[in-house]
């Protein structure tokens, strides 16, 4: 089956709304005015609910209850925002889908996008790129298991067998979940680089090329999946030397600690969005 024909279907996908994608477009301009992301969130309801409920969370709440979009904007500011809207929309625009634990699916997405954006911080990368990057990276496996549901469990099956995910899809549609979310992200309108590092996570070298976005997302999913079978500190760093990515990245040892201080923030996110 080839991505070709799966796209077809892409129809059957829910649609970002216009003013959700306008928003998004909005939070991730540089230069971008709070009056005007303001009035924005407050023209969709789900996000506005979940700007006020964030402001007034333990983790943002200081003094007085925020009971309007603007005062929430205020308190939270630009890089909360711009995390939360990307969130909300995507969070939004999938509600269910039959078969797939949404709530597992978006606390690994959340937790993945909080590591990427860490990581990007390191490089002095753009963070909010690399968040919006973590958040898009396993959007093509809503495609498959909204299109194919019989075909995706058929690809768990031979990951139960010990394939790795993207081998898994590749055995049972001819292509896989990261060349979908590729597509996806420039049918969304979301930039090429960005795009592209989606489709190549798992190969951040494309001939001549490097992608560093790529590199990130698949250190940082890779991460999300080994961290807590390493025992110490010793067995973490053997780990991430083993990773080609760490090293293409050019990080250090600080990483361990970076990891440790920021494991289960994004689980912690996607579960105060639900």
């Amino acid at each position: 089956m080839s991505t070709a024909n799966l796209l077809s279907h892409i129809d059957k996908l829910p649609k970002i709304p216009k003013v959700v994608q306008e928003l998004m477009n909005l939070v991730n301009s540089d230069g971008s005015d709070m009056n005007q992301i303001s009035t924005k969130i407050a023209q969709d309801q789900v996000i506005s609910a979940r700007v006020l409920r964030l402001s007034n969370s333990s983790h943002f709440g200081r003094g007085r209850t925020i009971a309007s979009v603007d005062d929430a904007v205020i308190r939270l500011g630009l890089g909360p925002i711009r995390t939360l809207v990307t969130a909300s929309a995507l969070m939004s625009s999938f509600p269910k889908i039959e078969g797939l634990d949404l709530n597992a699916f978006w606390g690994t997405t959340f937790e993945v996008a909080t590591y990427c954006k860490v990581i990007a911080k390191e490089l002095k990368a753009d963070q909010n790129e690399a968040f919006t990057a973590g958040m898009l990276h396993n959007i093509g496996d809503l495609l498959i298991y909204t299109v194919y549901p019989d075909k995706a469990q058929k690809a768990e099956l031979h990951m139960e067998a010990g394939k790795t995910k993207c081998e898994a899809q590749q055995i049972v549609l001819d292509t896989n979940g990261a060349e979908l979310g590729g597509m996806l992200a420039k049918n969304w309108k979301f930039a090429d680089t960005l795009a592209n590092a989606i489709a190549h996570q798992y190969s951040a070298v494309q001939g001549d090329e490097f992608s560093q976005l790529a590199a990130i997302i698949n250190l940082s999913r890779k991460i999300d999946e080994k961290w807590g079978e390493l025992s110490d500190d010793e067995a973490k760093q053997t780990w991430l030397n083993h990773q080609l990515e760490y090293s293409m990245l050019g990080l250090n040892h600080d990483l361990i600690e970076i990891i440790e201080i920021n494991r289960g923030v994004g689980r912690d996110l996607a579960n105060s969005l639900a």
